[in-house]
């Protein structure tokens, strides 16, 4: 099949236009269609496509999918779409997007889990005291002293202090 345009080269670019319901179909050689190129509107690239969708749907994520580490240069949107971080800065660049991404994902933004056999006692035991004193602060808040003195108190027992009252 010749080119459609200048009836001389053979067609080896195959264009569909669709307007509505009418289709069209042009088969041009491929100087016929560079020149036809400028009248054609530009495609739209799949990543500009999901920028606007998401952009529309979330607006946060649309803010998000501006961000690029400046380390390993992955952008946000990047990340989604292949679901591997480039590097460890980018935990702290995304943050504002892993959060609820991992507390949707692990029903937490934290690890909550067994502690490795070779970790030992002591990892063991700055962890119990991590997470008794985020209890204790939370229990403060809550205004819930009860709980709170009971929490003090096993806090005490682990760094082998003692209140005073002995």
């Amino acid at each position: 099949m010749n080119c459609e345009s200048c009836n001389k080269n053979p067609a080896n670019v195959h264009i569909t236009e669709i307007y509505g319901e009418e289709k069209k179909e042009r088969h041009l050689c491929e100087d016929c269609a560079q020149a036809a190129s400028s009248s054609f509107t530009k495609m739209v690239s799949p990543s500009d496509i999901l920028s606007n969708l998401i952009s529309q749907v979330a607006p946060e994520i649309g803010e998000m999918s501006k961000i690029v580490c400046p380390v390993c240069k992955i952008s946000y949107l990047e990340f989604r779409s292949q679901g591997r971080l480039g590097c460890p800065m980018d935990y702290s660049v995304f943050e504002t997007g892993l959060i609820p991404l991992l507390e949707k994902m692990h029903s937490s933004s934290h690890h909550i889990g067994k502690v490795p056999l070779a970790a030992g006692e002591e990892i063991i035991k700055k962890n119990r005291l991590i997470q008794l004193r985020k209890d204790l602060n939370s229990a403060v808040e809550k205004e819930d002293y009860e709980n709170a003195v009971v929490i003090r108190d096993a806090i005490n027992e682990l760094t082998g202090k003692t209140d005073g009252t002995e």
